[in-house]
């Protein structure tokens, strides 16, 4: 029998409506529960005509997790007290691309080099950089331009400095959208300071596929994640959470 093995990650930025700044923060390893495979399911069926939307979910959970966060379980179906959600603004089939970051003389902690990005050129602009090991581990930086160095190396410009100048243990890891389809997507949802209670503490996220409406609590739940607190209040939210779905 072919197994399944889904897993995923959610990163999430911050701004003021008024500005475009805020800085990415660390992918979160979420859990995928058990109802996801009727939900994986459900997207099969869609294929047939059925309803699959797709819906984001923001839950403010319990308070007393601000001082021992509680972890969701497999059983989960739905979030403890889920406040607002709202469909994704793209999903994009993803390949996911690793290397080492190279010396390309001057470095700065604004640039990755490798000869790899060559390869896809201004595709990687406006994709997410995941450093996941060596220097700089665990920091997530948005491409804002690619441009020439040492050829064949190429050099991609981030949105914010790194925590340190990458080095030659710098591994990197990027989403690059795919025009096929892929093992990975990307759900991407930008969640306005207008939208839902703008005053609200995030707990808890979670996917949600099938039947699911607008309305709360609605379809079969994907997957779930639960962090420290954050606050919504008077600023958009912009989140990236990326799918990878793998036979084992």
């Amino acid at each position: 029998m072919t197994q399944l093995k889904a897993e995923g990650r959610l990163a999430w930025k911050s701004s003021s409506s008024s500005e475009s700044g805020g800085t990415w923060s660390p992918f979160l390893g979420n859990l995928v529960v058990s109802t996801g495979g009727a939900a994986l399911a459900a997207g099969l069926a869609a294929l047939d005509g059925k309803s699959n939307a797709v819906f984001h979910a923001l839950g403010a959970g319990r308070f007393q997790w601000d001082a021992a966060l509680s972890s969701p379980s497999k059983s989960d179906t739905g979030l403890v007290q889920e406040f607002y959600r709202a469909a994704p603004n793209n999903i994009s089939f993803v390949e996911e691309v690793e290397g080492l970051n190279e010396l390309v003389s001057p470095d700065l902690a604004t640039e990755l080099h490798s000869a790899q990005f060559g390869a896809y050129g201004s595709l990687l602009v406006g994709r997410l950089v995941e450093i996941v090991a060596g220097t700089c581990s665990g920091d997530v930086r948005e491409v804002i331009d690619i441009s020439p160095t040492e050829s064949p190396v190429e050099t991609i410009v981030l949105d914010s400095a790194l925590s340190a100048v990458p080095d030659t243990t710098t591994r990197w890891r990027v989403g690059v959208v795919s025009s096929t389809p892929t093992q990975a997507v990307d759900i991407e949802t930008t969640f306005l300071a207008a939208d839902g209670n703008s005053d609200g503490q995030i707990r808890e996220q979670a996917l949600f596929l099938g039947q699911a409406t607008a309305e709360k609590d609605s379809g079969t739940m994907l997957s779930i994640v639960r962090h420290p607190a954050i606050s919504k209040s008077n600023t958009d939210l912009t989140q990236v959470w990326r799918i990878r779905i793998e036979v084992v």
